[in-house]
């Protein structure tokens, strides 16, 4: 017996039972996931948003040392004009990070391992009668995820000054404790905040702290400079000093130098770079030196006749890399071993000019454009990446925008990682 044919329905109702079907399914599309990662990117696409423009902005440089920004995930942290802010790729913020009332948060945003970020803020402490108004400083921590604050740890500076005044740095995390340090030109505090307890452990006036290290399961070195309470840091003889991260005492007194800068090299090596006291505009004598958590010299670079250093970036690998206008080298980031030198005109190759470097890949320019390199060999990796940012994670780059200067007219580009 031949099988019954159902009548056919007509299309417009057909279309309605097959909307209905659909809605009662679930029929919403699911969310977006997140980007591609690519670890390390070697292409970007042109730039989607911007971070730091216009007149509102109170960032005034465009290289990585100068802009208060930190890629975390698919968002950008940063802080401008006192404000936390959190944007997505294409600039537009993602509500949530907000400094309490009457803080003004400063520096670059730290992210932790355990999913939170640390700001650093300051804010008046009301003076009465005869006393004066004093300064506070606070560690914020937020959830990276929601922008919730997490908590907020404060502690009282023993100078004074207008907040906006005041620049701040979270030097990192080390042994479970924060160190931010608060200073002007002419004074300065750092301090270590127990983030599990959420209390200060130490304060040390006189004292910036630049870099922490670990030294062993539970300990870790905080490298600072001191310089004479009224003196400036760039002019001034100051000296390296190590405190212990966890105690604050002081574990070891360093050279004397002018304009010191530490930059952390590795998980226990640093970059230690200055002039030295003989430095004229006629004679000048810059130095660089790889120290080890105990302040010990693993390596001292050879940086010529110059005034400064080369600017060094570990690429939170196992490289370090340091470059300046004319010369790129790299070293290993366990031993300071060194791996290679650019230019080299036996092999008819430049210097570019480093932006960064990230996971096993050296970011720069040279008259070609962008260029990324392999950060173990200094081979060529790309030649057209499209951008050469500043800052770099699996999912964005962020750098100068073409025309302009950030806080003048211009600000930092967001560019999507693509390769």
């Amino acid at each position: 017996m031949p099988a019954r044919r159902l009548p056919a329905l007509p299309v417009p109702l057909l279309a309605v039972l097959t909307a209905l079907l659909l809605a009662g399914c679930g029929g919403a599309e699911p969310a977006a996931g997140p980007p591609p990662a690519y670890d390390p990117p070697t292409g970007f696409a042109a730039p989607t948003g911007s971070l730091f423009g216009g007149s509102g902005s109170q960032v005034f440089g465009r290289d990585a040392d100068a802009l208060p920004a930190a890629l975390v995930g698919t968002a950008v942290w940063a802080t401008d004009g006192g404000r936390v802010v959190r944007v997505d790729s294409t600039g537009t913020a993602v509500p949530g990070p907000a400094a309490p009332a009457g803080a003004f948060a400063a520096g670059r945003p730290v992210a932790t391992d355990d999913g939170g970020v640390l700001v650093g803020a300051t804010a008046t402490i009301p003076g009465s009668g005869t006393t004066p108004p004093g300064l506070r400083v606070d560690l914020l921590a937020f959830d990276a995820a929601t922008g919730a604050l997490r908590f907020d740890v404060p502690t009282v500076l023993p100078w004074s000054e207008r907040p906006p005044a005041v620049a701040l740095r979270v030097a990192g995390v080390v042994a479970g404790v924060a160190v931010l340090t608060a200073s002007t030109d002419a004074q300065r505090t750092a301090a270590g905040v127990d983030l599990a307890t959420q209390r200060v452990l130490w304060t040390a006036d006189g004292v910036a702290v630049d870099a922490v290290l670990a030294d062993g399961p539970a300990g870790g070195t905080a490298l600072g400079v001191a310089t004479a309470p009224g003196g400036s840091r760039a002019y001034a003889d100051s000296t390296v000093v190590g405190l212990d991260a966890v105690t604050g005492l002081k574990r070891f007194d360093g050279e004397a130098l002018r304009d010191p800068r530490i930059t952390r090299a590795g998980p226990g090596l640093a970059v230690v770079t200055g002039r030295t006291s003989a430095t004229t505009l006629a004679a000048p004598s810059a130095t660089l030196r790889f120290v080890d958590a105990r302040g010990g010299t693993v390596r001292t670079a050879d940086v010529g006749s110059s005034y400064s250093a080369p600017r060094c970036v570990w690429d939170e690998a196992a490289t370090t890399v340091c470059g300046g206008d004319t010369r790129v080298f790299a070293v290993d980031a366990g031993t300071a071993a060194p791996l290679w030198d650019l230019p080299d005109p036996a092999a008819n190759r430049v210097a570019p000019r480093m932006t960064t470097a990230w996971h096993g890949a050296v970011y720069g320019t040279t008259v070609n454009g962008p260029v990324v390199l392999d950060a173990r060999t200094g081979a060529d990796r790309d030649t057209r990446p499209g951008a050469a940012p500043v800052l770099v994670n699996a999912y964005l780059g962020l750098g100068a925008e073409a025309g302009g200067v950030a806080g003048f007219g211009g600000g930092a580009a967001i560019t999507p990682a693509v390769r």
